[in-house]
């Protein structure tokens, strides 16, 4: 009950004991307390092991009138912000869950679509109702509603349109610069909203530097890099797939990615990073924005226990004589700080860094105060010697 007070938007299934497990998917619930009095609504989430408390009221039911107050509410910050329609991106987050009142449900505007994400299969229908206040709300063409459970398989999104279904390629501009985004092809859609602020401040420290993207995915870091004077870009990702879709992403902005001055390096990471030691290769500028997780290498990877070597061996390829930059990323919701991994991997190179800056999510994405799990982002521009 103390978490429930305190403010908590989520509470873990095992605090209500016996109970908990059996709570149904999706289900709408009261909790009182010992005189009978409500202190919070929410539904049950049993695949993610919590409840959701979706308010501090007593609510009979989470119908479309309750989303259209938490989208209005929501798209009002949005517009202050300069975002929504009129304002100056294209792309952006509309609701970040327990930010907005809506535990287990994100959304994020993509020109004339939204993708609507619910975190298990027991909020599809709170899903539903969120996308159709979105509907009324911003007129969009459509939403496409996309289930991301705690363990998904790759190629079995469940997801279905409400409205109009985006095209299997869209172009859409965010601060003026255009990327392709493939809104029904999976989970991941080939342009993250929340680097947004992060790509847009790039130039300061990309501009006539010989950069270094690593985990490029679909290139947006890159294109940053580029358009903000770099002298040479190099994008490495293990799929060659995503390594087309940044080329094109380069000609969008009018970069012809054939220039001898860009490299698309189809490669693990590690073990690129180690021939380009061996070579001798330097860099200015080094981007490290790894995936939490992944079994695609053969020893696999996991941030929690490699990221320390990872920055180790990307600082020993910045100019000995220095300085050079890491940009160095952490999308974890519960992991070690950042600055730890950085101070670890610094100390394996026998280099020497300085701090720059530091950041993490932007303002479209509001966390609550009393949930600090839904701050993941961490990103931090070191200056290595």
């Amino acid at each position: 009950m103390a978490r429930v007070l305190s403010g908590s938007p989520v509470i873990e299934l095992e605090l209500l004991g016996e109970r908990g497990p059996a709570l149904e998917p999706g289900r709408p619930f009261v909790l009182l307390d010992g005189r009978g009095g409500a202190v919070a609504s929410g539904v049950a989430d049993p695949e993610n092991e919590v409840i959701r408390i979706l308010s501090h009221d007593a609510v009979d039911s989470f119908d479309l009138d309750f989303f259209r107050r938490r989208v209005a509410a929501a798209l009002e910050l949005r517009r202050r912000l300069g975002l929504g329609p009129g304002g100056d991106s294209a792309t952006y987050r509309l609701i970040h869950g327990e930010g907005d009142g809506l535990s287990g449900l994100h959304a994020d505007v993509y020109g004339p679509f939204v993708v609507l994400y619910a975190l298990s299969r027991g909020l599809l229908s709170l899903g539903r109702l969120a996308a159709q206040a979105i509907l009324e709300a911003i007129e969009p063409e459509g939403v496409v509603i996309k289930v991301r459970p705690k363990k998904v398989q790759p190629g079995k999104v469940k997801q279905e349109c409400i409205g109009k279904e985006p095209p299997e390629k869209l172009v859409v501009e965010e601060h003026g610069v255009p990327h392709e985004v493939h809104l029904l092809g999976g989970l991941n859609v080939g342009l993250f909203t929340d680097m947004r602020e992060h790509r847009r401040g790039l130039a300061r420290f990309s501009r006539g530097s010989r950069v270094l993207n690593t985990f490029a995915y679909t290139g947006s870091l890159s294109v940053a890099a580029a358009r903000g004077g770099a002298s040479e870009v190099t994008s490495v990702d293990l799929s060659s797939g995503v390594l087309k879709w940044a080329m094109e992403n380069f000609r969008l902005s009018g970069i012809e990615p054939a220039e001898p001055r860009f490299r698309f390096v189809a490669s693990d990471v590690i073990r690129f990073l180690k021939e380009e030691r061996a070579r001798k290769a330097e860099y200015d500028f080094i981007i490290l924005d790894p995936p939490t997780y992944s079994a695609a290498r053969a020893a696999g990877w996991s941030m929690k226990n490699d990221y320390p070597d990872l920055i180790a061996l990307a600082a020993e390829l910045l100019p000995g004589g220095g300085p050079g930059v890491l940009w160095v990323s952490s999308n974890v919701h519960r992991s070690r700080a950042l600055l730890r991994h950085i101070e670890e991997g610094i100390g394996k190179s026998r280099r020497e860094a300085r701090v720059l800056e530091t950041g993490g999510l932007p303002p479209d994405y509001p966390t609550p105060l009393e949930y600090p799990e839904a701050r993941y982002l961490e990103v931090c521009y070191v200056a290595v010697s």
